[in-house]
C-alpha cells in the first residue's frame, strides 16, 4: 500500500457525503428515476454521468484514508470525463428548461441563468481540484465543493414537490421561497461550518470554500432579478433556445 501525507480532512468525509448523494437522488426521483424507462437520451447522459460523480467523490476519500492511494489516482483520471460528460450534457438538456410548462417565465429564466453559474463554477472546482492534486488539503476542498454548486436544484424539488402535493397546488411558499431556504440549510450553513473548523484547525479559510459560498450564494439569489431582465430573456431564447 502506498504512504500517503496526514491530511486535515475528516475521516468519515465519505459517510458525510453520502448526505448530499440521497438528497439529489431522491430531489430527482419524479422528474428522473421514477421514469428512467421514458426519459430521453440526454437526460439520461446527464443523469448518469452526475450520479457517477457523486459516487466518485464519495470514494475517493475513502480510498486516500484507506491508504489505497494508487486507486484513488486511477479514478480520478476517470473523474476528469466524468466530471467533462456532466457539463456537456448539462448543456443539452438546458435548452429544454426554456420552454418548461412547469416553470413561470421568472424561473425559466433565473434558472436557465442558475444553471450556467453552476455549471462554470462546478468546472472551475474541478480545474483547480485537477491542478492542486499533489497538495491534497486543497485538492480534497476543491473537489468536495463541486458537491454544492450541483445540489440546489434537487433539494428544491426534494421539497416543493410533496409540498405542492400536500396543499393540492397551493403550497404556502413560492418555489423561488423553497429555493432560497434549501440554500441557507443545505449550502450556506454547511460551508459556512466548514469554514469555521478549517480556520479553527489551521487559521485559514480555503479558497474552494469560499469560492463556492460566494458562487452559490450569488447565483442563488440572481435567480428571481433574472428572471425579470429582458436582456437576459433574450440571450436564452437566441442562444440557449436554439440548442433544441
Amino acid at each position: 500500500m502506498d504512504k500517503q501525507p496526514k491530511i486535515s480532512l475528516f475521516p468519515n468525509a465519505h459517510l458525510w457525503l453520502l448526505i448530499p448523494f440521497v438528497l439529489t437522488v431522491a430531489g430527482f426521483y419524479l422528474s428522473y428515476w421514477s421514469r428512467f424507462s421514458e426519459a430521453p437520451w440526454r437526460q439520461h447522459v446527464h443523469g448518469l454521468s452526475a450520479t457517477a460523480w457523486y459516487i466518485l467523490v464519495i470514494l475517493q476519500p475513502w480510498l486516500i484514508h484507506n491508504k489505497f492511494a494508487k486507486y484513488h489516482k486511477k479514478l480520478g483520471i476517470i473523474g476528469v470525463f466524468l466530471a467533462g460528460a456532466v457539463v456537456f450534457s448539462a448543456f443539452q438538456v438546458m435548452p429544454f428548461q426554456v420552454v418548461n410548462e412547469f416553470l413561470p417565465d421568472v424561473l425559466k429564466y433565473g434558472f436557465s441563468f442558475a444553471d450556467l453559474c453552476a455549471l462554470t463554477g462546478f468546472s472551475i472546482c474541478v480545474i483547480f481540484g485537477v491542478l492542486h492534486a499533489k497538495n491534497m488539503n486543497v485538492h480534497a476542498r476543491w473537489l468536495i465543493s463541486t458537491v454544492f454548486w450541483i445540489l440546489l436544484p434537487a433539494t428544491a424539488r426534494l421539497v416543493y414537490f410533496p409540498m405542492l402535493n400536500a396543499y393540492e397546488g397551493n403550497p404556502p411558499m413560492t418555489y423561488l421561497q423553497v429555493v432560497h431556504v434549501c440554500w441557507f440549510v443545505t449550502t450556506f450553513l454547511p460551508l459556512v461550518y466548514l469554514m469555521y473548523l478549517d480556520y479553527q484547525k489551521e487559521k485559514k479559510v480555503y479558497n474552494a470554500y469560499l469560492f463556492t459560498f460566494i458562487g452559490v450564494s450569488f447565483y442563488t439569489l440572481a435567480i428571481g432579478p433574472m428572471g425579470h431582465w429582458q436582456w437576459w430573456i433574450d440571450i436564452c431564447h437566441n442562444l440557449i433556445g436554439k440548442g433544441m
